[in-house]
């Protein structure tokens, strides 16, 4: 199972945020290249970007740094935040992305998204962002009537690479994984999963891989990392041997 190390832009720099709040950054780091560079060497398989102020605005805003760290490590990088149209996905994997995570596009124009799979298929990975059940757009400030697991059905049968699932009401809480809605998620379709959202120990990674049999491909890690709850090497050594 893969341990994603999490890199998320606001303002220039490698911040988080507490359960999505645009005004909740906590900066980590000045330069987001230096850090996925250091997420690279110390094991990371894939590395996961955000560009939040691309979430907020509703394109990406962070263009410049997105194609640095691309160019920048050799493990394939996957992005999303702000994504909303065909141009914007071929850009963006034009600079050196491997796959572009779509998220509002999903819940709103579901008819764009299937064209954009079909035009990239493989490239696309589906962000299916949800508080406490139902799903959450547009930089998670925006609810619709949708349920997470309808949703992600939909998505079944379109050439995908995955759905990242993500618990908002515990991103960033260290409060620990949403575990049995990400286990409903994988029983109900067979588009690998990938678990986002308050991991906050080694359990919860031992947690998640307890799902791998079932189609739990990875999962993402943030904050936990950067407070030095566990390192990236023992996150990676549990997902490899635990179960």
């Amino acid at each position: 199972m893969l341990v994603i190390p999490a890199v998320d832009i606001k303002d220039g720099k490698c911040v988080r945020l507490y359960k999505g709040e645009r005004d909740s950054a906590k900066v980590y780091y000045e330069n987001p290249v230096d850090v996925a560079k250091m997420w690279e060497e110390k094991g990371a398989g894939r590395i996961h970007i955000v560009d939040l102020d691309g979430a907020f605005e509703g394109r990406p805003k962070n263009m410049h740094l997105i194609e640095r760290i691309a160019s920048s490590v050799s493990v394939p990088v996957e992005l999303g935040g702000g994504v909303r149209d065909r141009a914007t996905v071929k850009a963006l994997l034009d600079v050196g992305v491997s796959w572009v995570i779509l998220g509002t596009v999903v819940a709103e124009d579901f008819q764009l998204f299937s064209e954009i799979c079909q035009e990239f298929p493989g490239r696309v990975i589906a962000g299916i962002d949800g508080r406490k059940g139902k799903v959450v757009v547009k930089g998670w400030e925006e609810e619709e009537p949708l349920s997470v697991l309808e949703l992600a059905k939909r998505v079944e049968g379109l050439p995908v690479e995955a759905i990242i699932f993500t618990e908002v009401s515990r991103d960033g809480t260290l409060e620990g994984v949403e575990r049995d809605l990400t286990r409903r998620l994988a029983e109900a379709v067979s588009v690998p999963i990938i678990a986002s959202g308050g991991v906050s120990s080694l359990e919860d990674i031992k947690a998640v891989k307890e799902l791998e049999p079932l189609g739990v491909m990875g999962v993402i890690v943030g904050k936990a990392l950067y407070e030095g709850r566990f390192t990236l090497e023992e996150a990676i050594e549990v997902a490899k041997d635990a179960g």
